[in-house]
């Protein structure tokens, strides 16, 4: 099954969203919704693309959610801004390419964000959804510490923290790749979700690219399968859910990841 773009959803709103782009490479910005009304400090949720670019869609999804524990909602746009052509469309589900550094990029959006919308920035909450849980479960990974949970919601290929295979398919080389080795204990910190629609079933993955990450499972399904049985060996805390009839599709699984959230966002406050 193909993508299934977002909705508006329910949290819709006609405040507009607010724009900004970034200090270390231009090319990249986001749109973030802050809420009306808080009293409290405001807490940081970034939500993270698929592949149909559409980041302000789901920022726009999680306004209700926004509203109700008084974080700012932040997504960033891992392509050229205007329409451009975009020369590097898979590159930020791997958090860096000759293209971009995309984990960079996102942690320098957090930055501008904080700094011009008095939210979070040392530690946020993740979410991303099919290409973006691609690049959240990676981002786990390379930086910890900047987490205090993250929801992934139907990677289309995933990798286990395995030190014995090769990045991405395993955890092994890291520090070279993005200068920070898996360091476990602050792994284990964080809350973690893993989603799926329980009729997701496609292979997803074709050619030489299925024969390197088969090795977790011939679909989504079995990919998160294999992926919580893997964090829970790591002693990592995880949650998993298989969403009852949907495949691949955005609401449903966005919605499975807004209780979650929520009990986090309002552990903290």
């Amino acid at each position: 099954m193909e993508e299934q773009p977002p909705s508006a959803g329910p949290g819709t709103s006609a405040q507009p969203l607010i724009a900004g782009s970034s200090r270390l490479d231009p090319r990249f910005g986001y749109v973030a919704h802050v809420p009306r009304a808080v009293g409290r400090s405001l807490e940081t949720l970034v939500v993270i693309h698929g592949s149909d670019f559409r980041h302000e869609v789901m920022c726009r999804y999680f306004v209700a959610l926004a509203e109700e524990t008084g974080c700012v909602v932040l997504a960033p746009l891992f392509a050229p801004a205007g329409g451009a052509a975009n020369p590097d469309p898979n590159g930020f589900k791997f958090l860096r390419s000759s293209h971009a550094d995309y984990d960079r990029v996102l942690l320098d959006l957090v930055e501008v964000a904080g700094e011009r919308l008095a939210c979070a920035r040392e530690r946020f909450f993740l979410f991303g959804f099919s290409g973006g849980a691609q690049f959240a479960h990676r981002f786990l990974y390379v930086h910890p510490t900047r987490l205090n949970a993250v929801s992934i919601a139907a990677p289309g290929m995933v990798t286990l923290i395995d030190p014995a295979r090769p990045a991405w398919v395993g955890t092994q080389g890291l520090g070279a790749l993005c200068g920070n080795d898996l360091d476990l204990p602050q792994v284990q910190r964080v809350a973690v979700q893993l989603l799926v629609g329980s009729d997701d079933a496609n292979s997803h993955v074709g050619g030489a690219g299925r024969e390197l990450y088969d090795h977790a499972g011939g679909n989504r399904v079995e990919r998160l399968r294999t992926l919580r049985t893997n964090y829970q060996a790591y002693g990592i805390r995880v949650s998993h859910r298989e969403v009852p009839g949907a495949g691949h599709d955005f609401e449903p699984l966005a919605a499975a990841a807004v209780p979650f959230l929520r009990r986090q966002i309002i552990a903290l406050q």
